[in-house]
């Protein structure tokens, strides 16, 4: 019996010790661990519960879903690193692992019942303003102390001559008996959810809680409620001290002095819109500041530099510094033109789990170029160049029509050919046919033709390249072109005179530029045409060929060769050769055979392929008429 007795108290023990180190992990697990999904799935698992979501500086903010809906508005913080959530109402707080399963659409009796247990678990966490309550009872406020009092208090603790009405507004109070000061620590919605205790001096600081403190001590001024900047410093003496030199209207003091930055504090700093970090100028104060604004968002974080003539604020009083000069000197941790890997992660997730479509859209004519190419892409840059007479043109408008037969947007700028004579090549490679053959059916195909995404620019012969971009950029904005296709360069270039040749490499030059910062810029592809220089007729035609210096070559993401063969053998091929691709490095050649009833270089089909390509043909033709 006694036996029994004793297994039982055992288990019992066991049962205990399993329960309360659930209980730690299940406190513990969101510090511990990091956001183990992409951002934009927590947004859209907000989304699909028509909760409205805000992408803060460190936080994703929605409604929560914990909350009773019977209760007032409240919103839930979710950081964006950690996936560690918090509400401004209920106070819950766990991982997002947790939080997920509140967002869930399944609505079974048994996901009910959990999320019950869930919700009873989060929410019995202890409100610390009954706490705060029991620690102030026997102690002063400092607005309620007499003058001669309040300069007593100041000399016992070393403290800066601060005015007695600012002190006030921090809400600070004095324990006479064992010589302590209070001062709270506020966080969401102004609550109390910590304090800072110094007892005998400044020396002797203790916080409470230990660790994972939502909130800092906070001087605001009232003359300025909506200011949304705040200058923050690691001890409560340097707070008091930029009080007494009224500096910022906003100044927020810490927790834990510079031994960490709680993740628990960020939902409460959401609201600021700038911070100015002032630690010191020794090492922990330079290397808390780049981690503090790390935690923070780097772009919204200015820093004095840690020089000897900017020390922390209270030697700094006692050198008597200039404060404003010195403020005025806050240097950007964040510069627009440098990011993190942090900032283009979810973009590097996006592209290894969408690698088809990061490669850009298939040319259904030309596979060689998928093989090589991979696909037509966005924001990149092509040079195509070739003989004079070869096909270029010819060449390209296939290239960019199998494109906008597909939904791409296209621009056409051929300052060198009409649009007349270009549409129509462009018609009759669509349907396949000689357009002069079958007059009959031209209404038929040009309505057909007329639905494609194509848009044509007036131009025609020499332009300049300022009223070319406007009406590029006028399109792009208007008509969401994708692809821009200019044939050729030369046309925008001025005049031949042999006394303005040396000018024309620096226009080509600027010209080039310009297009590569618009494709960039506007997300579009674009498509130059630019001849190449005058070589013998023998001779391969190279990246080096293109007319112009090598800022064409260099700036372009793919550059295109067509190389005639047939000028020097007799039995020479013409084929398109691709001598630089940035996206893969893939290199090779496509043979080029021309049939002139269609106007086409597409590839000739293999004998098992004319079958299915006839189908596709009279699915087209059906479709025409």
């Amino acid at each position: 019996m006694f036996f029994k007795l004793f297994l039982r108290t055992c288990a019992q023990k066991r049962k205990h010790i399993r329960c309360y180190t659930r209980k730690q992990y299940f406190h513990t697990e969101h510090e511990e661990s990091m956001l183990n999904v992409a951002l934009s799935r927590v947004k859209l698992n907000f989304k699909q519960q028509c909760s409205s979501v805000i992408d803060g500086y460190t936080c994703i903010i929605a409604d929560c879903p914990i909350c009773n809906k019977t209760k007032k508005e409240s919103k839930v913080y979710v950081n964006k690193r950690t996936g560690y959530f918090m509400c401004d109402n209920c106070k819950s707080t766990g991982s997002w692992e947790l939080l997920e399963k509140f967002l869930s659409p399944e609505k079974s009796v048994e996901k009910t019942k959990e999320l019950e247990m869930l919700s009873s678990r989060l929410q019995s966490k202890e409100d610390f303003t009954s706490t705060w309550e029991n620690v102030i009872k026997d102690c002063q406020s400092i607005r309620d102390l007499s003058k001669e009092e309040y300069r007593i208090l100041l000399n016992s603790f070393s403290l800066p001559h601060v005015p007695q009405e600012d002190m006030s507004e921090l809400n600070c109070f004095y324990e006479r008996a064992s010589n302590a000061l209070y001062f709270p620590l506020v966080g969401l919605n102004n609550n109390i959810v910590g304090y800072k205790l110094f007892s005998d001096n400044m020396q002797n600081e203790k916080t409470v809680p230990a660790a994972g403190a939502s909130g800092c001590i906070k001087y605001k001024q009232h003359c300025n409620k909506s200011d949304t900047t705040a200058l923050i410093v690691g001890m409560v003496d340097d707070l008091l001290t930029l009080i007494s030199k009224t500096p910022a209207n906003t100044i927020l003091c810490l927790p834990y002095n510079l031994k960490s930055l709680p993740q628990q504090l960020l939902p409460y700093l959401e609201s600021f819109k700038k911070f100015v970090l002032w630690f010191g100028n020794d090492d922990i104060s330079w290397h808390a500041a780049r981690s503090f604004a790390r935690k923070l968002n780097e772009k919204r974080c200015c820093f004095i530099r840690p020089t000897d003539t900017q020390p922390r604020p209270t030697l700094a009083a006692k050198l008597d510094c200039d404060f404003k000069s010195i403020l005025q000197n806050a240097q950007p941790l964040w510069h627009k033109s440098i990011i993190t890997f942090q900032e283009i992660r979810d973009d590097v997730l996006s592209d290894l789990q969408n690698n088809d479509k990061v490669q850009g859209i298939k040319w259904k004519r030309y596979p060689t170029l998928n093989r090589i190419l991979k696909g037509h892409r966005r924001g990149e840059f092509t040079v195509l160049t070739g003989p004079t007479g070869c096909g270029k043109t010819t060449f390209m408008s296939e290239y960019s029509l199998d494109l906008a037969m597909q939904g791409v947007n296209t621009l056409w700028g051929s300052f060198e050919i009409r649009n007349v004579r270009l549409a129509r090549t462009m018609l009759q490679q669509m349907v396949g046919v000689p357009l002069d053959e079958n007059i009959d059916k031209f209404d038929s195909y040009a309505n057909v033709f007329e639905k494609l995404p194509l848009y044509f620019m007036t131009f025609h012969g020499q332009q300049s390249i300022k009223v070319v971009m406007d009406a590029v950029e006028h399109a792009t904005y208007i008509h969401d072109i994708a692809h821009v296709v200019i044939d050729n360069v030369q046309f925008m270039m001025g005049t031949t005179d042999s006394s303005k040749h040396m000018d024309r490499f620096w226009k080509q030059d600027d010209i080039i530029s310009k297009f590569r910062n618009f494709a960039t810029t506007y997300n579009c592809h674009v498509t130059v045409i630019i001849h190449p220089r005058k070589e013998r007729i023998e001779e391969e035609l190279t990246t080096s060929s293109i007319f112009g210096s090598a800022k064409a070559s260099q700036e372009a993401d793919n550059v295109l060769i067509i190389q005639d063969k047939r000028l020097s053998s007799v039995k020479g091929k013409k084929y398109l050769q691709v001598a630089k691709n940035r996206f893969s490095g893939d290199l090779g050649i496509m043979v080029l055979d021309f049939d002139k009833s269609s106007l086409s270089y597409s590839p000739r089909l293999k004998a098992k392929d004319k079958a299915s390509e006839k189908e596709k043909k009279k699915d087209v033709h059906e479709a025409v008429q």
